[in-house]
């Protein structure tokens, strides 16, 4: 079976640790398959996203680092291993902001996290995971939450 030959990846974060997870996944694929890694913030508000995140674009590591640098620095290690894009958008509807945002940039895989709810928090919240599984243009895949060894007993 031959590998897809992926150029541009998709990891979504909310900030949480399972997104954090997916982050690091895309990131280790896109060094594998010398991918550009794209990550995705989607929030509702456009003065929070530019309090919170300044001008989004392309991370250059030649320039100063910054507060985002740094978190990606963090949660990815070196820069220069994969050239990163982070973008912030602003919608309502999450799933429907990725889907947009995969087809205009031609991304070939979508790795997001899911937050592991089920019942009726599920059933309120939905899941966006699984709208995106329904609508995107590329393959996605889904991270799980790690569940402790003792919890799984």
């Amino acid at each position: 079976m031959e590998l897809a030959n992926w150029e541009r990846i998709l990891a979504t974060t909310d900030f949480s640790p399972f997104a954090d997870t997916a982050v690091q996944y895309a990131h280790a694929l896109a060094e594998r398959s010398g991918a550009e890694l794209h990550v995705l913030h989607v929030t509702e508000d456009s003065s929070k996203a530019v309090a919170e995140h300044g001008v989004a674009g392309t991370f250059d590591p030649s320039n100063l680092p910054d507060e985002r640098q740094e978190w990606l620095g963090k949660l990815l290690g070196e820069t220069g291993t994969v050239r990163r894009v982070e973008a912030v958008q602003v919608g309502k509807d999450v799933a429907e902001k990725i889907v947009h945002y995969a087809q205009a940039k031609k991304i070939d895989l979508i790795v997001m996290a899911t937050h592991g709810r089920t019942g009726l928090s599920h059933l309120w919240l939905g899941s966006i995971v699984e709208k995106v599984l329904r609508t995107a243009p590329c393959p996605v895949l889904a991270i799980r939450p790690t569940v402790p060894r003792e919890a799984s007993r």
